[in-house]
């Protein structure tokens, strides 16, 4: 990692933990808040855990789907592994998980990084489609709480825009070098264009759809059943938890590492838009956040552990 790299890695960061530190500094009462935190039952925990890795499963089958129509075969086990490792990678290095796990896949079944990174770009595509139907369902359903929430952000004129410019031009460097580095510029794109068309010659295009739908209600029971098991917001709704999970998006979108305190902040927002309390907004926030982050950290690391170990068995039997 070069040094401009590494210090917009750091900035960024920086400002994750500012943001973090800064909200729970408005939070008045800690002990309260720690008691609302720890209301979050293990059975809740468990379970947001269990649907974290069904939805890497099934990504990781969705994404076998895609790269069928261009002849090529991967391990089912293989393609998990990479995906679950690529969100690993997204949490300490944002936007780094789409070319990790194409790496990934490529060391272990030798298919191009550029037929890969085809697909991955198809699916992106998609996932897009779904955020913006929920982001539809979401503001039309609570179009109180959408001004609400805007009417609470407060940040410098031009603040959005330069951190947005700097993540963008960011992201498309590392690409670059990375792309550069690694394969002809020609050959790169050629592999983008197959791997998109690849979504329309599908064979099993139900089964993609059913991957996705079932990808994107794992995301959101995720947040809802912990926001149901919690106490102070177990009384929500599946309209105003689907705002709060839009919300919370936001918040990610913002590249800090993870999504630290840009997350908490925009869920509590979400949840002040709502009427409920700031402190029961940062508690349910921090919870949330705490246990995907640690599905995630868990789940990658494990992906990667396999991933070493089946390359490892690669190079004994081809010696």
């Amino acid at each position: 990692m070069n040094i401009k790299k590494t210090l917009t890695l750091i900035g960024f960061f920086a400002i994750g933990i500012f943001l973090f530190l800064k909200l729970m500094d408005m939070v008045e009462d800690k002990a309260e808040l720690f008691d609302y935190m720890s209301s979050a039952p293990w059975w809740a925990i468990i379970l947001t855990f269990i649907m974290g890795l069904l939805a890497i499963i099934s990504r990781g089958l969705r994404w076998i789907i895609l790269l069928e129509p261009m002849g090529y075969t991967a391990s089912k086990f293989m393609a998990i592994c990479a995906v679950a490792f690529g969100y690993f990678s997204n949490t300490f290095v944002p936007r780094s998980g789409e070319l990790v796990r194409c790496a990934a896949l490529n060391s272990t079944d030798d298919i191009p990084v550029n037929k890969l990174f085809g697909t991955v770009i198809t699916e992106r595509v998609v996932d897009l489609s779904m955020l913006l139907i929920l982001m539809i369902i979401a503001f039309s359903t609570n179009l109180d709480a959408v001004l609400t929430l805007l009417d609470k952000i407060q940040l410098p004129q031009g603040t959005t825009l330069f951190f947005a410019t700097l993540a963008f031009v960011s992201v498309a460097i590392v690409g670059f070098i990375i792309i550069r580095k690694s394969i002809k510029i020609s050959e790169f794109v050629s592999g983008i264009g197959d791997g998109i068309r690849s979504v329309l010659t599908m064979k099993r295009r139900k089964a993609f759809i059913l991957h996705t739908f079932f990808i994107w209600i794992m995301y959101f029971c995720m947040s809802y059943f912990l926001f149901k098991a919690m106490k102070g917001v177990n009384d929500i709704g599946i309209l105003d938890a689907l705002w709060v999970m839009v919300a919370g998006g936001f918040g990610m979108v913002f590249p800090t590492p993870g999504g630290i305190g840009s997350y908490q902040w925009a869920v509590t927002l979400g949840f002040e838009s709502i009427d409920y309390e700031k402190l029961i907004g940062v508690a349910v926030a921090n919870v949330v956040w705490i246990t995907q982050t640690s599905m995630v950290i868990f789940t990658g690391a494990l992906g990667y552990l396999f991933i070493v170990v089946n390359r490892l068995s690669l190079k004994k039997i081809s010696k």
